[in-house]
């Protein structure tokens, strides 16, 4: 069974195990600052917990000062407690008088928190120069009993006593007490054997002789066992090297891919983030420790926000759920995050920048409605248009029809009886109210049409249907209608209807809004496209009236022939039209 090996730092003893229990007597200061500061610099590259107890003739501050000229950082391993510096009075004393059993729950106690800590193991040293003659026994016995306690335990033990304050009696006690025992004077060390110690070397000595003996006899296996180790090695180099490999491509995952993660320890301690995490959030790891942020409440200031916030972290069931935060630089974004628990405690969320998503999920709702509420209004007004031409052909059709028929009856009695000098001055009259019928019929049925679909629009075509309307629009109204440019447009029956049909909401809306006196209709080409602009110079539309139903009618019927609308409008000047229609020969 083998026994770790600490580096205590001391000349005269280089290596010693773990649980050692040690005296050191010296003469001057500067042989304790000797022996004590490289015990303390192996212990901290150890990573072990190191403690110092000083006392006089050796001050506190003498002993910080000491330090600090060996180890440069020692600032931060006072600030993250990895060395302690205690006055005796701290440790020792109980009400100015020694009191053992507080000082092993006080040893008890640093030994936990090191273990705690994780450190390696606990490193301390304690200058005896306070005792007094009363207290020596009660002391030997201290140290006693700390063998027995130290047993089993990551723990090194070095005992200081300055020799001007020892007799030569009590020096043997002492290094009784202690498994280890050196002294050095003006930097001469000497290593002082105890009884027990010199009856340990006796025993090596006989172990060694029966060791040697086995040498050659092992020498054989263990050649063997170095070509099967050098094997392994071989073996362990290659996983090594598949190892690294992995975590590079790991680490390059972890770096470029576009989802924030973080690792937060147990202790809500933030411990690793990637790259997307630091740009998308604005801070930086390295901040965040150094200035002891608490990133949480950064970025959701609520209080009810943080506390549903570390309840998700706790919770850790790898759901995705979305919160409102906060940037550094004061903006805030919807973020999606899930989060999962390691074996050890810590939790690792993923999380995503959804602001966008939601923001295209917001307008592709706001747009579904616009076209559930478009295609409501376009059923109406179907329903209503059936509804007008039907009154329309029963009231004004079937009105003329039936006095059409009475006509050709009383026609056809007239003729059936014996005639008489008036009649055919009767019968031209009532031929003459038939045709007059007849004649306001045939215009019912044509106006019917026109509103149906202009015959214009496929006889003659786009421009002749759009000059048509702007007629009719004037003579109607009385609105001055200006025309400009026109010119004949080479378009699919599609893009003519769905163009002439925007022009005609148009005109509804300056009748209906825009309380004009003059409307400017032009036609132009531009870079491959139809323009047709309708300008009034009325009232001017608001931003509400621009996403009513007609507009929206209007840019939908654009978007069915590849085109677009823009709408601008000043109140009190007036509102432009502009259509954009792609020059093709096929509807899109």
């Amino acid at each position: 069974m083998t026994t770790e090996l600490r580096n205590t730092a001391a000349e005269a003893a280089s290596e010693t195990s773990w649980v050692t229990h040690g005296c050191l007597f010296y003469e001057t200061p500067q042989d304790l600052f000797e022996t004590v500061i490289p015990f303390f610099q192996a212990g901290l590259e150890g990573g072990e917990c190191c403690v110092w107890i000083t006392s006089e003739p050796v001050t506190e501050r003498a002993a910080t000062d000491a330090l600090r000229r060996a180890i440069p950082d020692l600032d931060r391993h006072f600030e993250n407690r990895s060395i302690e510096l205690i006055p005796h009075t701290h440790w020792f004393l109980e009400s100015g008088a020694f009191h053992p059993r507080r000082v092993l729950e006080r040893f008890q106690d640093q030994l936990r928190k090191a273990r705690d800590n994780g450190y390696a193991g606990l490193r301390m040293t304690g200058d005896c120069g306070w005792l007094k003659s009363d207290d020596r026994a009660a002391f030997r016995r201290h140290e006693n009993e700390i063998n027995g306690r130290i047993a089993g335990k990551p723990v090194m033990i070095l005992c200081t006593y300055p020799i001007a304050a020892v007799g030569g009696s009590e020096l043997l006690e002492i290094a009784r007490a202690h498994p280890v025992t050196v002294s050095v004077r003006n930097g001469d060390w000497e290593v002082i054997d105890s009884p027990e110690l010199k009856e340990a070397k006796a025993e090596i000595k006989k172990l060694n002789q029966v060791f040697e003996g086995k040498v050659v006899e092992r020498t054989r296996s263990l050649r063997a066992a170095i070509e099967e180790l050098r094997s392994e090695i071989e073996e362990r180099k290659h996983v090594e090297a598949e190892l690294r490999q992995q975590k590079e491509v790991l680490q390059k995952v972890f770096d470029h891919i576009p989802v924030m993660i973080v690792f937060i320890s147990s202790g809500g301690r933030i411990e690793i983030v990637n790259r997307e995490w630091e740009k998308t959030l604005g801070w930086t790891l390295k901040e965040i420790q150094a200035r002891r942020l608490d990133i949480v409440a950064e970025c959701y200031p609520d209080a009810r926000e943080q506390k549903r916030v570390w309840d998700f972290i706790s919770r850790s069931d790898g759901q995705w759920t979305e919160f409102r935060t906060r940037l550094r630089d004061g903006r805030v974004i919807d973020t999606s995050w899930a989060n999962i628990h390691l074996s050890d405690g810590t939790s690792i969320g993923f999380g995503r920048d959804v602001t966008e998503r939601k923001r295209a999920l917001g307008q592709l709702e706001e747009t579904t409605q616009q076209l559930r509420t478009l295609s409501a209004s376009i059923e109406a007004a179907r329903e209503q248009e059936r509804a007008r031409v039907a009154r329309l052909i029963h009231d004004e059709l079937g009105s003329t029809f039936t006095s059409l028929k009475w006509d050709l009856e009383g026609l056809e009695r007239s003729l059936a009886q014996a005639p008489d000098t008036s009649t055919p001055e009767a019968l031209q009259l009532r031929v003459a109210a038939m045709t007059r019928l007849v004649d306001s019929t045939i215009k019912t049925v044509r106006r019917v049409a026109w509103e149906l679909r202009p015959s214009m629009l496929d006889d003659l075509g786009l421009m002749e249907a759009i000059e048509s309307q702007a007629q009719q629009f004037e003579a109607r109204t009385g609105v001055v209608c200006e025309r400009r440019g026109f010119f004949h447009f080479e378009s699919s029956e599609r893009q003519s209807t769905e163009i002439f049909r925007i022009f005609q909401e148009a005109l509804t809306n300056i009748l209906r809004h825009a309380k004009a006196t003059r409307v400017e209709i032009a036609m132009a080409q531009e870079a491959g496209e139809f323009v047709l602009t309708i300008g009034d110079n009325g009232r001017g539309f608001t931003g509400i009236e621009t996403s009513g139903l007609g507009i929206l009618g209007m840019q939908e019927r654009a978007r069915l022939v590849g085109g677009k609308i823009d709408i601008h409008g000043v109140a009190g000047a007036g509102t432009t039209i502009t259509v954009r229609v792609p020059i093709a020969g096929k509807d899109p």
